[in-house]
């Protein structure tokens, strides 16, 4: 008989597998024991001009808030932000097409990352449309790159009633114009206007035609009005009052009211009276 060397080879495949097995064991105990997550993320948009009631025109504020509890700390964040159906894209960050781009830097536990984007709903949005935005945030944690999803909240527009932001509400203002010449009134003095609407001023009479004490001009596209002094004021103060037609596209028209205060000691902007001053007040 001839003993055969089998048991030789089959000793040393078990070696070899051994071997292989304990290889696999050390790559497993290399790798990472657990994955960081990403930071913690929260989004909420909410009707700036009408809380409760979200009117076509309304603008709409949406802010994402990137934090963490733990001590881990992400860098390079960068939040892209879905600009929400029947809106305008307003203010905030970098426009990509239907998206925001925001870079938000480092997140740490003494360290938050804010991003608001503002948009204005559609004028023509009807009752009832869902108003929602998505984010996305990326960046990098302690072990790796991060991909979170976060929904916002969803507001419900309505048509039902007018709404204060709806349409351009009117105002009474003062101005004042010393001896020396000049001031200026802005149209946000003048009017509260729908996000969205730019109004303009088309025309300015005074409602005291006789006593003649200011002249007005309209200036800066209809977007200004400059009081200009006609006369010396005397020690008592004089007033004048004006009406202001505003119009904007798709808007009633509305008046204003100016007071305009004329005297030695009032603001003004400092320019040279005119040449020809008519008769003291």
């Amino acid at each position: 008989m001839t003993s055969a060397p089998k048991p030789v080879v089959k000793r040393a495949v078990m070696v070899a597998s051994a071997f292989a097995l304990g290889a696999g064991a050390l790559q497993i105990a290399a790798a990472p024991a657990y994955a960081v997550a990403g930071p913690t993320t929260k989004y909420e948009c909410r009707d700036v001009q009408t809380p409760g009631k979200l009117f076509p025109g309304d603008e709409v504020a949406c802010t994402l808030t990137v934090s963490t509890a733990g001590n881990d700390a992400f860098s390079n964040i960068v939040a892209e932000v879905t600009i929400p159906d029947s809106t305008v894209y307003q203010t905030g960050g970098t426009r990509q097409g239907n998206k925001v781009v925001f870079n938000l830097g480092e997140v740490t536990k003494t360290k938050s990352g804010s991003a608001t984007m503002t948009v204005m709903v559609a004028t023509q949005t009807p009752d009832k449309t869902n108003i929602a935005s998505q984010a996305v945030v990326k960046g990098f944690a302690p072990n790796g790159a991060f991909d979170t999803n976060s929904q916002s909240n969803t507001l419900v527009t309505t048509t039902a009633g007018t709404g204060q932001a709806a349409k351009m509400v009117a105002k009474e203002d003062r101005a004042s114009v010393n001896t020396a010449g000049r001031a200026e009134t802005p149209i946000a003095e003048l009017v509260d206007a729908p996000a969205g609407v730019t109004p303009k001023i088309e025309l300015v009479t005074s409602t005291e035609p006789k006593k003649g004490y200011v002249g007005a001009s309209i200036i800066d596209n209809g977007q200004k009005i400059a009081w200009t002094a006609l006369c010396t004021a005397t020690a008592t103060e004089k007033t004048e009052s004006f009406t202001i037609k505003i119009t904007a596209p798709g808007q009633t028209p509305v008046f204003a009211k100016e007071t305009v205060l004329l005297g030695d000691n009032v603001a003004n902007q400092g320019f040279v009276p005119p040449a020809n001053c008519a008769p003291k007040p």
